[in-house]
């Protein structure tokens, strides 16, 4: 383990969040890791989708006190309209570029933050060290995002730490990636839970960039491996893109003929709204409403009567 954790393996990692009890058993820490070949209109960490850090701007921290990130940007990014100085005005193109962040430390209010840090297997282990006292007997680690198979070396070498640690571990995962990948990863982890958004090519390709071709082949081998990994299918219900009944029937026969019987069902919400504006994007389900507790009750009949082990938001049973 000690030449496996000296190694210069790193991950980008956008947040790390202590006393989780969402994402699987237990009491967890859940890391989420930078980089995702997905672009779901709904996603709910829009900091994590690209693989580098990301300046976020927290306009209702600014303050009038000369704006001094305006100064300090090397690049001139930041500008100050006049009829409306706060927050500045920044010029996103060239903060892509930007490896200096001057800005940020020259914030006086906390306003600006960057999203995403390089850290190490090493690193991350003394993290998850300091955690584990506050786990109970049910809790570990979670690896989400993001998309964690976008960092693969990182990710698996973090599960063999883990391991090597007796550390439980639940990865996240859209399935979008290499099939032997995809299989490495079940070996490695206790739990997978795998996300799937639509069982149509042509809408999933419109609802989230790619189509859902490897997805599906990646449940088929799953369901075929000799594994002893726990795999819970995920899929989010956002109103107007997947929950429809008859994509939902075609997602539970399509389950229920791999026997792959346990499906957690996960509320369309808006609480990443804020990222977006932090991020200088604009959220393109502002207007959409929550399905209510008699819809998901509802999707969730069409799955039991599937013969599926169906949950609702964090009702897994862990």
């Amino acid at each position: 383990m000690e030449e496996r954790l000296s190694a210069p393996v790193e991950g980008l990692i956008f947040d790390i969040q202590a006393h989780s009890v969402h994402d699987g058993p237990g009491c967890r820490t859940t890391v989420f890791m930078s980089g995702c070949p997905l672009r779901c209109s709904w996603c709910a960490n829009p900091e994590g989708l690209l693989p580098r850090p990301r300046l976020m701007v927290r306009a209702s921290r600014c303050r009038s006190d000369g704006t001094p990130c305006v100064a300090a940007c090397p690049y001139g990014a930041i500008r100050v309209d006049p009829a409306a100085p706060l927050p500045p005005i920044f010029d996103r193109t060239l903060c892509a570029t930007c490896d200096a962040q001057s800005c940020v430390s020259a914030c006086l209010n906390s306003a600006l933050e960057v999203s995403g840090r390089r850290m190490s297997v090493r690193e991350l282990m003394r993290t998850l060290g300091r955690d584990r006292d506050y786990w109970g007997p049910e809790g570990g680690v979670t690896f989400s995002g993001g998309e964690p198979t976008s960092q693969p070396e990182f990710l698996l070498a973090a599960l063999d730490a883990c391991r090597e640690a007796y550390i439980h571990t639940v990865v996240e995962t859209s399935a979008h990636a290499d099939q032997q990948l995809v299989l490495d990863v079940a070996r490695r982890t206790d739990w997978l839970f795998v996300d799937l958004k639509h069982m149509d090519g042509a809408a999933h390709h419109c609802g989230t960039g790619v189509g859902n071709e490897q997805i599906l082949a990646n449940l088929v081998n799953l369901a075929q491996s000799s594994r002893e990994t726990r795999v819970v299918v995920r899929i989010p219900i956002v109103p107007g893109f997947n929950d429809s009944p008859e994509n939902l029937r075609a997602t539970a026969r399509f389950l229920a003929e791999l026997q792959l019987i346990e499906v957690n069902l996960l509320p369309f919400h808006r609480m990443a709204e804020s990222k977006y504006a932090q991020l200088g994007l604009e959220y393109a389900h502002a207007q959409a409403q929550p399905p209510t507790g008699d819809q998901m009750a509802g999707h969730r009949r069409l799955f039991s009567d599937a013969g599926l082990q169906c949950y609702v938001g964090a009702e897994t049973p862990f």
